[in-house]
C-alpha cells in the first residue's frame, strides 16, 4: 500500500476526526508503546488520514495499529458518545478471580494541560526494604519529579531565563528529566524503583512519553530547550527499552551497577528513522521549511523510498519544486513500476512548469496495473489538468 486509502474497514472515511474515547484505559487494555504513540496523535482535529501520515510508520502497520485501537473501544467516530461492542473486542482473561464490572476513570485529553502533571510534583526517593526483607517491590508511588531545582547551576538560570513558548512548570520539568540522565541508570531515568515489573514500567514510560514528547510543543519557539527535549525524549524511550527487552533482569539483580546497555550508539538507520519521524511532526504541524531540514538529514543517511516520497511531498508544500522533482526522481527509479511515485513525479514536474513530461509520467502510470481505484481516479484527474493547461498555455 502507498497512499492512504479513502476508507479503512471497521472505521469508514479517513477524511473523519476521530477522538479518543473519555475513560479509555491504555493499560488495562494492554495497548503497547507504539499503539499508544498512535493514539496520542489522536485529538480530534486532525483527519485520520494527517494522523496515519504524521506516525512515521510503515502506512500498512499504522492503518492495523489504528483498527485495533477502534476494536478495544479506544476511538469515537464523530457524534459518537461511547464506542460500540464488537465481536473483536478483547476481553481480559482473570483466572480464579470474581468478574465485576470495571469502573472507567476519565483519561487526561492527549495534549495534556501542564498544570498538575503528575510528574510535576516533588521528587521523594522510594524507600527500599530494609536489609534482608526481600526484594523491592513496585508500587504505584513512582518516583517523582523535582522540579524545585535545589541548587541551580549557571547553566540552569540562563536557560530558565530565555524567552521561549513554555511556562515555568514546563522549563522546570525538562530541566529536572535532564537532571536524571547524568547517572545513566534507566530505573532512574523513568523514576521507578530496581525490579519494577513491566506493568509499572509500562505505566511510568506512559506517562512520563506524554508529558515530555517533543510533538507537545511543535511550532512553538523553544530556544535550547528544543535540543533538551530531543535529549530527554530519546532517553526515556531508552530506558525503556533497555529495561523491556532483557535489560530489566540484569538490572535488579545488580542494582549498584551501571546498565551501559543505553551507551550503545544508534545505527545510521536508527538515527535516520527518528530525524524522519522528527521531519514528518514538522510537516504536519506547519513548519515545512524546517521539516525539509531534518527530511534532507535524513535522506543522507538512509535515502530509502518511503522517505524520499514523503520529503518530496513536504517539498512540494514548501514550494520547493527543484527539490521535489529532485526528491521524486529518486524515488520513482526505485521503485518503476509504483503509480502512486509516478505521480508525485508528475505533480513535482507540474510544480516546475514542466506540464509536457508531467503529462507523460502520468500516461505512463495510468498503464501500470493497480487495484487502487481511488489512485486511478487522481491519476485521470491529474492528467486532465495537465492537459487542460497544455491546451489554454
Amino acid at each position: 500500500m502507498s497512499v492512504v486509502p479513502a476508507e479503512i474497514a471497521g472505521i469508514g472515511s479517513t477524511a473523519l476526526k476521530l477522538r479518543v474515547a473519555t475513560g479509555f484505559d491504555p493499560m488495562k487494555s494492554g495497548v503497547g508503546p507504539e499503539e499508544y504513540f498512535v493514539l496520542s496523535r489522536i485529538d480530534g482535529s486532525q483527519t485520520l488520514r494527517e494522523v496515519l501520515l504524521a506516525t512515521g510508520l510503515p502506512l500498512e502497520r499504522a492503518i492495523q495499529i489504528v483498527q485495533r485501537l477502534r476494536a478495544i473501544g479506544a476511538l469515537l467516530l464523530p457524534g459518537e458518545a461511547a464506542a460500540p461492542a464488537t465481536a473483536s473486542t478483547p476481553t481480559p482473561v482473570r483466572p480464579a478471580v470474581p468478574q465485576t464490572p470495571r469502573t472507567l476513570t476519565p483519561m487526561p485529553p492527549t495534549r495534556p494541560s501542564t498544570a498538575n502533571i503528575a510528574i510535576s510534583r516533588t521528587l521523594t526517593p522510594m524507600r527500599r526494604p530494609a536489609s534482608g526483607t526481600g526484594t523491592d517491590e513496585p508500587t504505584a508511588a513512582d518516583r517523582i519529579l523535582d522540579t524545585t531545582l535545589p541548587n541551580l547551576t549557571a547553566q540552569e538560570r540562563a536557560v530558565l531565563a530565555e524567552v521561549v513558548e513554555l511556562d515555568d512548570g514546563d522549563r522546570r520539568k525538562i530541566l529536572a528529566v535532564a537532571r536524571l540522565l547524568g547517572g545513566n541508570d534507566p530505573y532512574e531515568i523513568l523514576g521507578v524503583p530496581h525490579g519494577a515489573d513491566k506493568k509499572a514500567l509500562k505505566r511510568a514510560y506512559f506517562r512520563l512519553s506524554k508529558d515530555i514528547h517533543p510533538d507537545r510543543y511543535y511550532g512553538k519557539k523553544l530556544g535550547s530547550f528544543g535540543p533538551r527535549l530531543e535529549m530527554v525524549f530519546e532517553a526515556v524511550r531508552r530506558a525503556y527499552a533497555t529495561l523491556t527487552e532483557g535489560g530489566a533482569r540484569a538490572s535488579s539483580q545488580h542494582p549498584t551497577v551501571r546498565d551501559t546497555s543505553a551507551d550503545q550508539p544508534q545505527t545510521p538507520q536508527e538515527y535516520a528513522a527518528e530525524l524522519y519521524e522528527r521531519a514528518c511532526a514538522l510537516e504536519v504541524g506547519g513548519d515545512a521549511l524546517e521539516a525539509m531540514k531534518l527530511f534532507a538529514a535524513a535522506l543522507r543517511v538512509d535515502p530509502q523510498p518511503r522517505y524520499l516520497r514523503r520529503a518530496a511531498t513536504c517539498a512540494l508544500a514548501a514550494k520547493q519544486p527543484k527539490t521535489a522533482l529532485e526528491y521524486a526522481k529518486k524515488a520513482q527509479s526505485d521503485a518503476p513500476d509504483d503509480p502512486s511515485s509516478a505521480r508525485l513525479l508528475a505533480m513535482a514536474f507540474r510544480a516546475a512548469g514542466k506540464l509536457a513530461d508531467a503529462e507523460e509520467v502520468l500516461v505512463m502510470a495510468m498503464a501500470m496495473k493497480s487495484e487502487n481505484d481511488v489512485l486511478l481516479g487522481e491519476l485521470r484527474n491529474d492528467l486532465a489538468e495537465v492537459r487542460r493547461l497544455l491546451t489554454n498555455g
